[in-house]
């Protein structure tokens, strides 16, 4: 039992590789392409407008799509109220999110003209991961992971041939009808309309609707705080600087997001594993091996992409964005600790403690947005609007950080998940010297920098090395 259910981990963790790792590889390499064609205030506008419409979608659609993964993998459920509630609370949350949009225009000037586009892109955002999170949770792994592909590439040629022509608003509604056409798709190959019922209906299980909303509340002001912590940097920059400035801060964060797209794979197949381990005293065995080997990765990972940012940034982005890669090493190491916060978060998941990961998040939200507004005007001030945003990704780095130590502590209360302390301690020295000393380009930063990866990666080899075999031959 115990090798089947880290062998059906590994499983599905290569089917979402498969499927999804080279369509974001390709979304990545489009990077230069954007940058080429629009300006750095057009990429900064684009980028606010997309991570605006990112914060509405859980708060119209009342964070709904994450009860629909974790109950849809429940056994036992009714799998026709699951998704019919999930799309009756989309569709309801939608109505009341435009009927108050006119009055986001006044907050944010930025919107006006590409209201009713950002509109359109919550909508479809919100309906095809309801359709595509159903099917997860319902097994059609391989289906998911293809959809994923087909969405990319979609999204990837309608902007070749949008973006030039329509600039901002070609790049709205390539991500719109990409996600209608892939978010049909889903509906239809999934056969999801058997799954259709009246809200009036008697079949409707009241009941698992309300503990559905009962779970799925608490993760809207979480998610929006999520967002805080992602996003709030890019708009505060745009308040105390400028766009220009945005649209360099954003660039670099397309970087540390390379970390995002490997651990989202492994994300996918770890929350079904997670959900459908049901022994306690193998649940403490299964989350310790395998945050081992994710943390080891994570931290290998993060030393690499630091170690090569200014390199990657020479042929990523157009001439006017490449002194952006110094903001890559601040932004890689909050990166890191956000992958961290985010395992721990299962383990909130599988005891059904959403309650937690929001007042967690909220408190690193809180972190973040006094530490931005401190720390962009004051460098900005100061050394100049570049080093204003590199206050953002400190910023950034902090309140991720704080966010993994709180939940490092508060997940021993519902699993004791065993750490290996030392090696923890040891490559987060590591990793934060490397990153300052690459940031700051100290005399023989090019010896140093390869130095301390290497250092990083016999200290972690061996832990990911030991986890694997375990996997593999006794589980």
């Amino acid at each position: 039992m115990a090798q089947n259910r880290y062998k059906k981990l590994m499983g599905n963790t290569l089917i979402f590789a498969i499927g999804t790792f080279s369509s974001k590889v390709l979304v990545f390499l489009m990077l230069p392409y954007y940058t080429n064609i629009l300006s750095t205030g057009e990429y900064g506008t684009v980028d606010a407008l997309i991570n605006v419409g990112q914060l509405m979608i859980p708060i119209a659609s009342v964070g709904i799509n994450n009860a629909v993964i974790r109950f849809g993998l429940e056994k036992g459920t009714d799998k026709s109220s699951v998704f019919s509630s999930g799309l009756y609370t989309i569709l309801a949350g939608f109505v009341c999110l435009a009927v108050v949009s006119p009055i986001l225009t006044l907050f944010m000037d930025f919107m006006s003209g590409y209201t009713i586009a950002v509109l359109a892109f919550v909508l479809a955002s919100s309906l095809r991961t309801l359709c595509v999170q159903f099917a997860l949770s319902m097994g059609y792994n391989k289906m998911y992971a293809a959809n994923g592909i087909a969405n990319t590439f979609l999204n990837v040629i309608l902007n070749i041939l949008l973006l030039p022509h329509f600039r901002i608003m070609g790049y709205l509604l390539a991500n719109i009808l990409a996600d209608v056409a892939t978010g049909l798709l889903m509906f239809v190959l999934a056969k999801e309309h058997r799954y259709l019922i009246s809200p009036m209906s008697r079949k409707m299980d009241r009941g698992l609707s309300k503990r559905m909303r009962k779970y799925a509340l608490p993760l809207v002001p979480q998610t929006v705080c999520q967002w805080i912590i992602n996003m709030s940097d890019r708009y505060m920059i745009i308040f105390f600087i400028n766009t220009q400035a945005n649209g360099l801060y954003a660039a670099a964060t397309k970087i540390p997001n390379i970390l995002l797209v490997v651990a989202n794979l492994f994300a996918d197949a770890w929350q079904i594993s997670a959900v459908k381990e049901s022994d306690p005293k193998e649940q403490v065995a299964f989350f310790s091996k395998v945050l081992g080997a994710y943390s080891s990765i994570a931290f290998i990972g993060s030393s690499g992409l630091i170690m090569i940012s200014k390199v990657v940034m020479t042929f990523m982005v157009g001439k006017d964005f490449f002194i952006s890669w110094r903001y890559i090493p601040v932004l890689t190491l909050g990166t890191t600790f956000g992958l961290l916060a985010t395992f721990l978060a299962s383990v909130y998941m599988l005891r059904l403690k959403s309650r937690n990961s929001m007042v967690t998040t909220m408190i690193c939200a809180v972190v973040n947005i006094v530490l931005n507004c401190i720390l962009i005007p004051v460098l900005g001030n100061n050394f100049g609007a570049f080093w204003g945003a590199m206050g953002a990704g400190i910023a950034t780095f902090i309140s991720y950080f704080v966010l993994f130590l709180i939940r490092a502590f508060d997940t021993q209360k519902y699993l004791k998940i065993q750490w290996n302390i030392k090696k923890t301690l040891v490559s987060v020295v590591i990793l934060f010297v490397q990153a300052l000393i690459m940031t700051a380009e100290v005399p023989f930063w090019f010896v140093l920098v390869p130095a301390l990866f290497v250092l990083l990666a016999a200290i972690n080899a061996r832990e990911i090395l030991l986890s694997v075999n375990k996997l593999l031959r006794r589980g």
